[in-house]
Protein backbone atom coordinates (compact mmCIF):
# COMPACT_ATOMS: atom_id res chain seq x y z
CA UNK A 1 0.00 0.00 0.00
CA UNK A 2 1.33 3.40 -1.35
CA UNK A 3 0.70 6.65 0.74
CA UNK A 4 -0.90 10.07 -0.97
CA UNK A 5 2.10 11.94 -2.89
CA UNK A 6 1.87 16.20 -3.12
CA UNK A 7 1.20 15.17 -6.76
CA UNK A 8 -2.12 13.09 -6.55
CA UNK A 9 -3.69 16.08 -4.00
CA UNK A 10 -2.52 18.76 -6.06
CA UNK A 11 -6.13 19.82 -7.57
CA UNK A 12 -7.87 19.57 -4.42
CA UNK A 13 -6.62 23.03 -3.27
CA UNK A 14 -8.19 24.69 -6.38
CA UNK A 15 -11.39 23.03 -5.74
CA UNK A 16 -11.49 24.38 -2.22
CA UNK A 17 -10.36 28.18 -3.24
CA UNK A 18 -13.24 27.94 -6.14
CA UNK A 19 -16.00 27.06 -3.93
CA UNK A 20 -14.73 29.52 -1.40
CA UNK A 21 -14.72 32.18 -3.76
CA UNK A 22 -18.09 30.82 -4.80
CA UNK A 23 -19.48 31.13 -0.81
CA UNK A 24 -17.81 34.50 -0.98
CA UNK A 25 -19.37 36.22 -4.03
CA UNK A 26 -23.03 34.90 -2.58
CA UNK A 27 -22.67 36.46 1.02
CA UNK A 28 -21.20 39.58 -1.37
CA UNK A 29 -24.21 39.70 -3.58
CA UNK A 30 -26.54 39.20 -0.40
CA UNK A 31 -24.50 42.20 1.36
CA UNK A 32 -25.11 44.49 -2.03
CA UNK A 33 -29.00 43.26 -2.33
CA UNK A 34 -29.43 44.31 1.49
CA UNK A 35 -27.98 47.29 1.54
CA UNK A 36 -30.18 48.30 -1.59
CA UNK A 37 -33.22 47.39 0.16
CA UNK A 38 -32.52 49.40 3.12
CA UNK A 39 -32.02 52.45 0.91
CA UNK A 40 -35.01 52.04 -0.75
CA UNK A 41 -36.72 51.81 2.44
CA UNK A 42 -35.43 54.53 3.75
CA UNK A 43 -36.18 56.44 0.26
CA UNK A 44 -39.38 55.49 1.08
CA UNK A 45 -40.19 56.69 3.98
CA UNK A 46 -38.65 59.79 3.41
CA UNK A 47 -41.21 60.35 0.07
CA UNK A 48 -43.96 59.69 2.49
CA UNK A 49 -42.93 61.99 5.21
CA UNK A 50 -41.99 64.70 2.13
CA UNK A 51 -45.52 63.87 0.71
CA UNK A 52 -47.44 64.92 3.83
CA UNK A 53 -47.36 68.31 4.02
CA UNK A 54 -48.17 68.50 -0.06
CA UNK A 55 -51.48 66.27 0.86
CA UNK A 56 -52.83 68.56 3.82
CA UNK A 57 -52.50 71.38 1.49
CA UNK A 58 -54.36 69.89 -1.57
CA UNK A 59 -57.52 68.51 0.93
CA UNK A 60 -57.20 72.59 2.39
CA UNK A 61 -57.54 73.90 -0.85
CA UNK A 62 -60.29 71.22 -1.30
CA UNK A 63 -62.56 72.46 1.95
CA UNK A 64 -61.86 76.42 1.07
CA UNK A 65 -62.94 76.14 -2.94
CA UNK A 66 -66.07 74.17 -1.78
CA UNK A 67 -66.86 75.73 1.66
CA UNK A 68 -65.23 79.09 2.37
CA UNK A 69 -63.97 81.01 -1.06
CA UNK A 70 -67.19 78.86 -2.54
CA UNK A 71 -64.67 79.19 -6.12
CA UNK A 72 -66.83 75.77 -7.07
CA UNK A 73 -69.96 77.81 -7.64
CA UNK A 74 -72.27 74.93 -7.94
CA UNK A 75 -72.09 71.83 -6.32
CA UNK A 76 -74.68 70.17 -8.63
CA UNK A 77 -72.61 70.07 -11.88
CA UNK A 78 -69.21 69.09 -12.76
CA UNK A 79 -66.15 71.90 -12.61
CA UNK A 80 -63.02 70.55 -14.32
CA UNK A 81 -61.36 73.79 -13.83
CA UNK A 82 -61.18 73.40 -10.07
CA UNK A 83 -60.99 69.44 -10.22
CA UNK A 84 -64.52 68.91 -8.90
CA UNK A 85 -67.31 66.34 -10.16
CA UNK A 86 -70.59 66.34 -9.05
CA UNK A 87 -71.10 62.63 -9.01
CA UNK A 88 -68.68 59.64 -8.66
CA UNK A 89 -66.90 58.97 -11.61
CA UNK A 90 -66.93 55.30 -13.30
CA UNK A 91 -63.99 52.93 -13.15
CA UNK A 92 -63.64 53.70 -9.19
CA UNK A 93 -61.10 50.86 -8.15
CA UNK A 94 -61.79 48.16 -5.08
CA UNK A 95 -59.34 50.79 -3.15
CA UNK A 96 -61.85 53.89 -3.77
CA UNK A 97 -59.22 55.60 -5.77
CA UNK A 98 -60.96 57.33 -9.05
CA UNK A 99 -60.12 55.46 -12.35
CA UNK A 100 -57.99 58.72 -13.58
CA UNK A 101 -55.54 58.74 -10.45
CA UNK A 102 -55.08 55.19 -10.55
CA UNK A 103 -52.52 52.85 -12.26
CA UNK A 104 -48.66 53.46 -12.84
CA UNK A 105 -47.43 56.64 -13.37
CA UNK A 106 -47.37 57.04 -17.29
CA UNK A 107 -51.26 55.48 -17.11
CA UNK A 108 -52.61 57.65 -14.43
CA UNK A 109 -50.85 60.65 -16.43
CA UNK A 110 -52.50 59.80 -19.53
CA UNK A 111 -56.04 59.66 -18.14
CA UNK A 112 -55.72 62.66 -15.94
CA UNK A 113 -54.74 64.86 -19.32
CA UNK A 114 -57.77 63.04 -21.42
CA UNK A 115 -60.21 63.83 -18.27
CA UNK A 116 -59.81 67.46 -19.07
CA UNK A 117 -58.51 68.22 -15.37
CA UNK A 118 -55.71 70.99 -14.67
CA UNK A 119 -52.04 70.33 -14.81
CA UNK A 120 -50.46 69.08 -11.57
CA UNK A 121 -49.49 71.24 -8.48
CA UNK A 122 -45.59 70.88 -8.41
CA UNK A 123 -43.23 71.79 -5.62
CA UNK A 124 -40.99 73.47 -6.74
CA UNK A 125 -38.24 71.80 -3.99
CA UNK A 126 -38.83 68.27 -4.09
CA UNK A 127 -40.79 68.23 -7.36
CA UNK A 128 -43.12 66.02 -5.90
CA UNK A 129 -46.33 66.25 -8.72
CA UNK A 130 -49.69 66.84 -6.55
CA UNK A 131 -53.03 65.77 -8.49
CA UNK A 132 -56.74 65.55 -6.66
CA UNK A 133 -59.90 65.11 -7.74
CA UNK A 134 -63.17 66.37 -5.73
CA UNK A 135 -66.15 64.15 -6.14
CA UNK A 136 -69.93 64.98 -4.59
CA UNK A 137 -70.81 61.17 -3.39
CA UNK A 138 -73.51 61.63 -5.66
CA UNK A 139 -74.92 58.62 -8.44
CA UNK A 140 -76.29 61.59 -10.32
CA UNK A 141 -75.38 64.80 -11.33
CA UNK A 142 -78.22 67.61 -10.00
CA UNK A 143 -79.52 68.31 -7.15
CA UNK A 144 -78.83 66.34 -4.15
CA UNK A 145 -81.18 63.68 -3.00
CA UNK A 146 -81.66 60.69 -0.74
CA UNK A 147 -82.33 58.35 -3.85
CA UNK A 148 -78.93 60.02 -5.26
CA UNK A 149 -76.47 60.87 -2.63
CA UNK A 150 -75.13 59.79 0.60
CA UNK A 151 -76.47 62.50 2.64
CA UNK A 152 -76.57 63.29 6.15
CA UNK A 153 -80.04 63.83 7.34
CA UNK A 154 -81.69 67.43 7.18
CA UNK A 155 -81.09 68.88 10.40
CA UNK A 156 -83.43 71.43 12.53
CA UNK A 157 -82.60 73.99 14.49
CA UNK A 158 -83.13 73.93 18.20
CA UNK A 159 -83.24 77.94 17.56
CA UNK A 160 -87.21 79.23 18.61
CA UNK A 161 -88.74 82.41 19.04
CA UNK A 162 -90.02 83.95 22.08
CA UNK A 163 -90.03 80.73 23.85
CA UNK A 164 -92.04 79.17 21.00
CA UNK A 165 -90.72 75.80 19.51
CA UNK A 166 -91.02 76.97 15.86
CA UNK A 167 -87.55 75.06 14.33
CA UNK A 168 -86.10 76.31 11.35
CA UNK A 169 -85.64 73.34 9.07
CA UNK A 170 -81.88 73.00 7.11
CA UNK A 171 -81.46 71.38 3.80
CA UNK A 172 -79.49 68.52 3.95
CA UNK A 173 -75.75 68.39 3.51
CA UNK A 174 -74.15 66.15 0.98
CA UNK A 175 -70.49 64.90 1.71
CA UNK A 176 -67.29 65.03 -0.65
CA UNK A 177 -64.70 62.97 -1.12
CA UNK A 178 -61.23 64.61 -1.80
CA UNK A 179 -58.58 61.91 -3.31
CA UNK A 180 -54.92 63.13 -3.84
CA UNK A 181 -51.97 61.44 -5.20
CA UNK A 182 -48.59 62.97 -4.77
CA UNK A 183 -45.94 61.32 -7.42
CA UNK A 184 -42.11 61.53 -7.63
CA UNK A 185 -41.41 61.49 -11.53
CA UNK A 186 -38.77 58.81 -12.24
CA UNK A 187 -38.51 56.86 -9.03
CA UNK A 188 -42.06 54.29 -9.12
CA UNK A 189 -43.24 55.90 -5.98
CA UNK A 190 -46.63 57.08 -5.03
CA UNK A 191 -49.07 58.24 -2.26
CA UNK A 192 -52.62 58.36 -2.07
CA UNK A 193 -54.25 60.35 0.59
CA UNK A 194 -58.29 60.03 0.35
CA UNK A 195 -60.76 62.78 2.81
CA UNK A 196 -64.22 62.71 3.44
CA UNK A 197 -65.69 66.51 3.74
CA UNK A 198 -69.15 67.88 4.39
Amino acid sequence: MQGRGPRSEAGVVLFVALIAMVILSLAGVALVRSVDSSTAVAGNLAFRQASIAPVNQAIEEAVDALFKSRTITSTVAPDLAHYYYSSLQAGEKPNGVPAMLAGNYATMKAAYTAAGLPAPTVDPVSKLEIRKVIERVCNLDGAATIATCDLLPPKVSPAGTDNEVKRIPLPPIPHFRVTVRVDLPGTNTTTYAQAFVR
